[in-house]
């Protein structure tokens, strides 16, 4: 009798409290949208699964993870505003144009609350940046924008990158971050995915870059997101419910962008790449694969891949030297991404010196006239800015202030703040590195961190490329051999060519300094203007076959 009287009881307590699991339904288009009924606001994350909106954090909405089943929701609201592990509804106010999120337990409505810094608060005043815009992406995501001055106003999900927490918070139309969110509504039945409506249309390559292939298209004729894939054989048709992650030879494209550029392929390679429209995600999503599907091929420059690193593994053939502090560089994860991270803070700033050293290893029998090195970074708070380095002498495990150095830093981009993405620039540093990279030894690139105890910011690198163009050398005693005469010469020097050609002229560093086409048979070349010092010659005959050779001028 005392154990179902303590039912009786508990159940009341249960109903009086309002604490009980509720179902929450996936809602797909504005139709479903209804003022007055509750709404749990949903992200999903490859990694993370799904996330739903739960307690006010400083300045962001915290997320806590969640099981979807069909389209559906099940878990018990928050009943206390400072729970930590509850899901947060939201009930839905306003119309078209205008809606509104209210908190009941916060007793106050969503708003973008900043232009300078990222950020989703909670307010009891009603203004325009807690009205919001919803339009509904294909898969049944949805672009929330709030409608007032600050310009940091659309809602997205994505996972704090100093500590892997999921939360909501409010970025630039254009921010790196572009996680939709998803609206799942109180009671309902389980609305399906829309598979994809059609293909784009005039998929094709617009661009060859050394090693990088830019494509672009033409929407489909509804709201779709795209997976393209490049191969180097048979391209594989992705399978329904299976999400393919970002890599070097896959890409996951919004709708409107329509167009996408891989980056550090091989050289001198037949590439094929196709285009998938998909519309849900995670085991919801669907992909349209019916054939023929959009195709389209390039190769690729006969650019040579020197270094890459996209810190998959760990540092990967990246080596950190900690010249001061307690911070290291490290691999860090975010949303799937790998990059390379450093951050002076751990409770407070600290006083650091890191090296991120690469090394690009030495080529004989070669010589470079291009050397390309490209990167991308992110960083967040006041501190010191991150610098770029090279050296020809580094013995690749000492202490690096102990060796030459020569800076680089000004000639590339950088990330200013709140941790977007800034691709650094294809930058050709032949000028500066040529007279070691042609010596035939390792030389190293270096990015290298500081911090003090008053400022420590974060950076974090990705995709770090070093590619370059060489012409190969010849033993002087083949028959392809070009035979200079006088050699050492001061204005002239004679050679005969077997047939017609292209002769270009570099000198030690790489740069290119005259080039002509010479008919076969003996022919000159006046050098009296150049300066003194060693030079090589490339000769390119018609049939695409080379030769070099080199000459002094003194």
């Amino acid at each position: 009798m005392k154990r179902v009287l303590f039912s009786l009881v508990a159940m009341l307590l249960l109903s009086v409290s309002g604490i009980a699991q509720t179902t929450y339904t996936r809602i797909t288009s504005a139709s479903e949208l209804e003022p007055g009924a509750q709404y749990i606001i949903v992200g999903y994350d490859d990694v993370l699964g799904y996330c739903a909106m739960s307690y006010q954090k400083t300045s962001n909405r915290h997320a806590i993870q969640v099981t979807e089943d069909g389209g559906s929701i099940t878990v018990t609201p928050a009943t206390d505003p400072t729970s930590q592990t509850e899901v947060h509804q939201m009930t839905l106010g306003g119309n078209t144009g205008a809606w509104t999120f209210f908190d009941e337990l916060k007793n106050g409505y969503l708003y973008a609350s900043s232009s300078s810094n990222n950020q989703l608060k909670t307010q009891t005043q009603l203004d325009d940046n807690g009205r919001w815009s919803i339009e509904f992406n294909a898969d049944g995501t949805a672009v929330v924008a709030a409608q007032g001055d600050n310009t940091r106003n659309y809602m997205r999900f994505n996972e704090n990158s100093s500590n892997g927490a999921p939360l909501f918070n409010c970025y630039k139309v254009d921010a790196t971050i572009q996680v939709p969110v998803a609206f799942y509504k109180a009671g309902g039945a389980p609305v399906p995915p829309v598979p994809p409506c059609d293909y784009p249309t005039n998929f094709a390559v617009s661009h060859i870059d050394g090693v990088d292939v830019t494509l672009v298209w033409n929407d489909a004729p509804c709201d779709v997101r795209y997976l393209v894939l490049a191969s180097t054989g048979d391209i594989t048709v992705p399978t329904n419910g299976v999400p393919v992650s970002d890599g070097l030879l896959a890409k996951n494209v919004g709708y409107g962008i329509q167009t996408v550029t891989f980056s550090g392929l091989q050289g001198n390679t037949n590439y094929s790449f196709a285009i998938f429209p998909y519309t849900g995600n995670g085991a919801g999503i669907l992909y349209l694969t019916d054939e023929p599907y959009p195709t389209a091929t390039a190769t690729t420059e006969e650019t040579h891949i020197l270094l890459f690193e996209d810190f998959n593994e760990g540092l990967g053939v990246f080596m950190a030297y900690d010249a001061y502090g307690e911070q290291n560089w490290h691999q860090g994860i975010y949303q799937g991404t790998t990059y390379a991270n450093m951050n002076g803070y751990s409770g407070g700033a600290h006083q650091n010196e890191d090296w991120l050293i690469g090394e690009v290893p030495g080529m004989t029998d070669t010589y470079f006239t291009e050397i390309f090195l490209e990167f991308r970074t992110a960083m967040k708070f006041d501190g010191n800015p991150l610098r770029v380095v090279v050296s020809g002498d580094y013995d690749g495990h000492s202490d690096p202030n102990d060796f030459d150095w020569i800076d680089i830093t000004d000639a590339f981009d950088y990330s200013t703040g709140n941790y977007e993405w800034v691709e650094s620039g294809k930058v050709n540093i032949i000028d500066v590195v040529g007279d070691f990279a042609n010596s035939g030894y390792s030389w190293y690139i270096a990015f290298v961190y500081t911090s003090t105890d008053e400022a420590a910011s974060s950076w974090e690198i990705d995709y770090v490329s070093v590619t370059g163009t060489w012409i190969t050398f010849v033993n002087e005693n083949s028959a392809m051999a070009i035979d200079f005469y006088p050699n050492p010469a001061s204005n002239q020097v004679s050679f005969t060519l077997e047939s017609d050609a292209q002769v270009s002229i570099f000198d030690v560093m790489g740069r290119k300094v005259n080039e002509m086409n010479v008919a076969a048979g003996n022919a000159q070349l006046n050098v009296s203007q150049l300066e003194s010092g060693v030079y090589f010659v490339n000769v390119r005959y018609a049939n695409g076959s080379t030769a070099v050779s080199k000459f002094v001028k003194f």
